[in-house]
């Protein structure tokens, strides 16, 4: 699946390195994935970043930010606690947040529980005995996995949270680990691109299941590229054959991270979607899947009255035109290759070709 969620009821150190060298990534007590993501109606790639540490040396400008910092506050790295005080600096940071947070601390790092299946550490940054800034990451056997930053917006000027991050890394390779995770980058989508600032970063590569150089991606490597390139090209393969397709996003195509029960979901978030108009309760679906470099035809099938788990509201956000928008599950592969021929082979086939192509 491209996106996935697994519940632990423990997390051993060398079970978090695993993890974190896949592409996964922690949320409250829980542990995920995901490949693709949708802001608005625009869908991105989620890219998958770590640092190696055993070479690593923060470059000129880095140094400066720590001097300047410590300089001007004072930094403690310990434990993790939550405490008032810490809640009161969430609160201060969730106030100005441009985006949507957890209700309070408690909830965003713990799903609310009073234990803690992970072994969490904070960087602490106080201006005299205030604190002004706060970060939380996990320690793995040779792992560490940045988890969150928050500081207050009286000091936004002094790069707290990039500032925190470099104490992460300055104490996980003073420590002897491996790899610093700081969670992934989107292209096309600045928000995240502080990250990448922190030095000369490995990806996570689909294709491959290998850590590759971030410098150098393609645009035509970040996944969603790939499908909608390989996608357009078997589209004009099909309409040179009579067949229509229309290639459309899937903004449910997170549906496995949502807890449902366990079911055989669709999950790619953009496909071919071959008309059948009398066959309303099938779906013939092309896709690429960048993981095995393979096309894929899919017979799918609704699932069950998508308000029932997605906001009516969101749902209808959606335009028809351009986005597909039923809850659907796989029942089989009608076909699959390397390149277009046995998809477009299949759809010739009795049975199979669209009604309204013959």
């Amino acid at each position: 699946m491209f996106a996935e969620k697994h519940y632990p009821d423990i997390m051993r150190p060398e079970d978090l390195d695993a993890y974190l060298s896949e592409g996964w990534y922690r949320m409250g007590q829980t542990i995920f994935t995901t490949h693709f993501l949708c802001f608005g109606e625009v869908f991105y790639s989620a890219v998958w970043i770590r640092l190696s540490l055993p070479d690593y040396r923060f470059r000129k400008s880095l140094r400066k930010i720590i001097r300047r910092n410590k300089s001007e506050f004072s930094v403690k790295i310990r434990k993790a606690l939550l405490n008032r005080e810490k809640e009161q600096l969430y609160q201060a940071y969730r106030g100005s947040f441009p985006g949507l947070l957890a209700p309070n601390l408690r909830e965003s790092l713990l799903d609310g529980e009073e234990f803690n299946i992970y072994n969490t550490y904070e960087v602490s940054v106080y201006h005299d005995d205030i604190l002004i800034a706060a970060s939380f990451f996990d320690l793995g056997g040779d792992s560490v996995a940045s988890i969150m930053g928050m500081y207050h917006p009286d000091y936004g000027k002094y790069s707290l949270g990039f500032f925190t991050m470099l104490m992460e890394i300055d104490f996980a390779q003073k420590h002897g680990f491996k790899y610093y995770y700081p969670g992934y980058v989107v292209p096309g989508y600045e928000r995240f691109d502080y990250k990448l600032r922190i030095g000369k970063v490995d990806y996570y590569d689909l294709s491959s299941s290998n850590w590759l150089s971030y410098e150098q991606l393609e645009h035509s490597d970040i996944p969603l590229n790939a499908m909608k390139q390989e996608l357009r090209s078997l589209q004009q393969r099909l309409g040179a054959q009579g067949i229509g397709a229309n290639l459309l996003y899937y903004p449910l195509f997170e549906v496995n991270l949502f807890g449902f029960w366990r079911t055989n979901f669709f999950d790619h978030p953009v496909f071919l979607h071959i008309p059948l108009p009398n066959e309303r309760q099938k779906h013939l679906i092309a896709v690429y899947d960048v993981r095995q470099s393979t096309f894929f035809l899919y017979q799918c099938s609704p699932f069950d009255d998508i308000q029932f788990y997605f906001n009516e509201s969101y749902t209808r956000s959606f335009t028809k035109d351009h986005f597909f928008m039923e809850l659907i599950v796989v029942d089989r592969i009608l076909a699959k290759g390397v390149d277009t021929i046995p998809i477009v082979q299949a759809l010739q086939l009795p049975g199979n070709l669209p009604e309204s192509s013959v």
